[in-house]
Parts: structure tokens; sequence; C-alpha cells
């Protein structure tokens, strides 16, 4: 997905926001402002936004001084989600389909993003996964193909935001009882609110999973970018889940290069990727105004 003009104002917030977040000092926050003002020209606009946004966060964060702005943040998100966390396996045990339910649940926590929003409400996310339709839902191709796969099959989870991966961890777990063998991919290094190796295994991931970084410390995952163990692991999945706008933005035009199934979850927030999507999937525009649609789509389709 290439960047489109509409992403310009929003690396511009993004850019105050953070430097915000990093500084009390109002000259940090104009200093910070016109670096991002004098980037926004040089940003090659055939490439995603996630890919865009490495250079203005390492900018930024060349002004303030600090390199994880959101690390209190990120450790909260997963406090407070990991206090949720026993209700929801129960939840999930109890269903009559639990990697359904987990998928959907799931979906539901990536409205955790501060990249694309700087407020929202997990619990009415959750609730509305509970209770609304997927606007996309090719949920039962997953859990079909993911039942169907044989003992060791390997199975890559793309991981995206801290908070988020704690509802990551449901369906992990459902895979892992399926007998599959799990990967997640997380960031090798701070990129806004995105999850590093140490938050997963805080959050208890390594228990149904082996975690690994993509390498890179991008909002998404951009396979030219990526490291050797990470293209191993992704040219080699037998499945893969993506999670999050990034990882979709970056992947949802090279489906046809990946030979295993892809499935795309996530919570669309911006209008952008709403008719990037729309595009692609054959969606009335009007369905996906990117204002928090909850969606899960087989790669497959967008072709």
């Amino acid at each position: 997905m290439r960047s489109s003009v509409d992403c310009l104002g929003c690396f511009m917030e993004q850019a105050l926001r953070v430097a915000r977040i990093s500084s009390t000092d109002e000259m940090v926050h104009l200093a910070a402002a016109r670096a991002a003002a004098a980037l926004l020209p040089q940003m090659d606009m055939s490439l995603t936004p996630p890919e865009n946004a490495v250079a203005l966060y390492a900018t930024i964060a060349g002004i303030t001084g600090c390199a994880d702005p959101y690390l209190a943040i990120k450790q909260l998100s997963n406090e407070q989600a990991l206090a949720l966390l026993p209700d929801l396996m129960r939840e999930v045990e109890q269903s009559k389909r639990p990697l359904l339910a987990a998928l959907r649940l799931a979906i539901a926590g990536n409205i955790i993003d501060y990249g694309a929003m700087h407020s929202f409400d997990v619990d009415a996310a959750l609730q509305r996964a509970r209770m609304t339709p997927l606007v996309i839902d090719d949920s039962r191709q997953l859990c079909d193909q993911a039942c169907c796969l044989p003992a060791g099959a390997r199975v890559l989870y793309l991981a995206d935001n801290c908070g988020e991966i704690v509802y990551d961890l449901l369906v992990l777990r459902c895979l892992a009882d399926l007998g599959l063998d799990v990967t997640v991919a997380v960031k090798a290094g701070p990129i806004i609110n995105d999850a590093l190796i140490a938050d997963a295994i805080a959050c208890g991931l390594d228990r149904y999973a082996r975690i690994i970084s993509n390498g890179t410390a991008c909002p998404g995952t951009p396979l030219t970018s990526c490291s050797r163990e990470f293209l191993e692991a992704f040219y080699g999945a037998d499945l893969i889940l993506s999670k999050g706008q990034g990882n979709f933005e970056t992947l949802s035009e090279a489906v046809a290069e990946i030979a295993a199934d892809i499935f795309f979850l996530l919570t669309v927030k911006c209008s952008v990727v709403g008719t990037h999507l729309a595009g692609l999937s054959g969606q009335d525009p009007a369905t996906l105004p990117g204002q928090g649609e909850m969606v899960l789509v087989d790669g497959k389709s967008l072709l």
C-alpha cells in the first residue's frame, strides 16, 4: 500500500504527539514539528506508511533524546490486558468454537494503536467483537484451515502492539492446543507502541510459541528490510496470521508472492487503509470508513 497525501497530515500529528510525550519543553515540540515538516517533502510516496514512519520517528527521537517514548504506556497496556486475561481465557474455553472466539477478541485488541489513534476504549471494542459481525469475516475459513493442518505444521503470527499481544495469546493458546508449531514475530527495536521480544515474554507468549523479531524497527513488516531469521520463518510457514494495520499496509500487495495462506486480522482505524482494503476486497467503501471496523480477511481473496 503506497503512502497517501492524507498520510502527511497524520505524520505531523504523530510527530507532535510523540514530542509532547517525550518532553515538556515547548521549544523541543517546535523543533520536532519543524523537523517533521522538513522531512515530509523528502518522503518516498511509493513506500508504505509504516516504512515512511521509520525516518519520522528516528528524527524525533534524535531531537528529544528519547528512543522509546511509549515505554511506560506499553508497560501499562500490557498490565491492563493481563488483568483481564483470566476472565477472557475462561470465556474462550467455554465457547462452542474457542478459536473463533479468540480471533474476535484478538481483533478487538488491535484498537490499542498509538500511531493511528490517541484515545480508544478497549472494553467497548471487546464488547463490539462479541456482539457485532465483522465487516469482512473470513474467520471460518481460517479456523477450518488451522484445524486441517497436521500436527507440527508451522504457523507464523505477526504481532503488532503492546497490550494487544495479551489478547493474541488467546489465539496462540488455541493454535498450540491443535498441535501446531507456532512462531510469533515482533519488532526488533522501539517504534510507537509496537511489541518487542521482552514484551512478548513478559506477557507469557513464549509459553505457546517461539518468539523472534522481524529484524526491523518499522511498525509493519517490510519484507525487503527483514532479517534472514524472519524471512526463513515467513517463507517456511504453512499458515500466516498478520495482525494490525501496519502489517496489512506493508503486506497487502505482497500476497501473490507468498506461498502460505495469509490472513489479515485488524481493526481499521484510518480512511486511507479502509479505502485501500475496500478496493482490494471489492467491499463497499462506505462500510470501511476507518472508524474502528473489525475485519478478518483471507489474503488470497485480495488477489
